[in-house]
C-alpha cells in the first residue's frame, strides 16, 4: 500500500508528520510519501495532483479534514479517491462509522482498512461538512438587514428571526438564537433549534431548509466570510471514499 500523508493545521509540525509517516510503514505500508506545501486551497489542489494513485492520509483536526475533502469534492475526487483519516481529536461521525479511537488502530486502519463510500452533510453553496454545521446571528449589529426583513416580509424585529423547516416539519418561525444540524445516516440529519438559554426543540429529517435575518454559518469549525440568509442542508449518502 502504498500512501501520501497531507497533516493539515496549527499542529502541522514537520518533524510530527514524519513521525507519523515511519508509524504508517511500521503498520504495513510500502511507502508513506509527506506532503509539505501550505494548507490552502491551490497547496491542496497540487497536493491532490500528486496523488498518482496513492491513498491519501490526511492528518488534521475536523476544519482541516474538511477543507482537504471539500477540496476533493471540487476536484471531482472525493468519490474516486481513497482517503483515511488519522484525527487530531475525535470526530463523533467518524467513530460512528467503526473509526478506532486509539492511534494505533488508526495507524492500522489507514494502511489496511477497506475503502467504501460514506456519506456527508452537503448544502446548496456547493460545500459539504463531514459532523456538523452551526447558523448563528451574524455578529455585526449595524449590518443593513435589508434583504433579510424583505425575505420575512416585515420591516424589522427585536430579535433574530429564523424559519426552518426539516423535510415538512416545522422547527422554527421566529425569534431564535441558533440553529445546529449533524448527519446521522445515511438519509437523516437532526436540526436543534436553540430558542432560548434553556430551551431546545430538534426534529430528525432528510433535509433543512431555512431562512433567517443576517447569519454567520459554521461547518466543521469553519466560519464562513460572509452573512447569509438562507441555506438548505441534506444528508447525502455515498460521496466520500473512507477507509474503514
Amino acid at each position: 500500500m502504498q500512501l501520501l500523508v497531507v497533516s493539515v493545521g496549527d499542529q502541522a509540525l514537520p518533524a510530527a508528520t514524519e513521525r507519523l509517516a515511519d508509524g504508517l510503514v511500521r503498520a504495513g505500508a510500502s511507502t508513506a510519501d509527506v506532503w509539505t506545501g501550505r494548507a490552502s486551497a491551490a497547496g491542496l489542489d497540487e497536493a491532490l495532483g500528486h496523488l498518482d494513485g496513492r491513498r491519501l492520509v490526511i492528518h488534521a483536526d475536523l476544519a482541516g479534514l474538511s477543507l482537504v475533502l471539500n477540496r476533493l469534492m471540487r476536484a471531482g475526487l472525493l468519490a474516486s479517491v481513497e482517503t483515511a483519516v488519522i484525527p487530531r481529536q475525535p470526530v463523533p461521525y467518524l467513530h460512528g462509522l467503526g473509526l478506532p479511537r486509539e492511534p494505533a488502530g488508526q495507524l492500522r486502519v489507514a494502511v489496511q482498512g477497506i475503502p467504501r463510500l460514506v456519506g456527508v452533510l452537503k448544502d446548496d453553496s456547493g460545500g459539504l461538512s463531514v459532523d456538523r454545521a452551526r447558523v448563528e446571528p451574524w455578529p455585526d449589529p449595524m449590518l443593513d438587514r435589508t434583504s433579510a426583513t424583505s425575505a420575512a416580509g416585515t420591516a424589522s424585529r427585536s430579535g433574530w428571526w429564523l424559519r426552518a423547516v426539516v423535510d415538512d416539519q416545522p422547527l422554527s418561525d421566529g425569534d431564535a438564537r441558533a440553529v445546529d444540524v449533524r448527519r446521522l445516516g445515511p438519509r437523516e440529519l437532526e436540526a436543534t433549534v436553540q430558542l432560548g438559554r434553556f430551551r431546545r426543540r430538534s426534529v430528525r429529517g432528510r433535509s433543512l431548509q431555512l431562512a433567517c435575518d443576517p447569519a454567520r454559518i459554521v461547518q466543521d469549525g469553519i466560519a464562513r466570510e460572509r452573512p447569509r440568509g438562507k441555506r438548505t442542508f441534506w444528508s447525502e449518502p455515498e460521496l466520500w471514499q473512507l477507509a474503514l
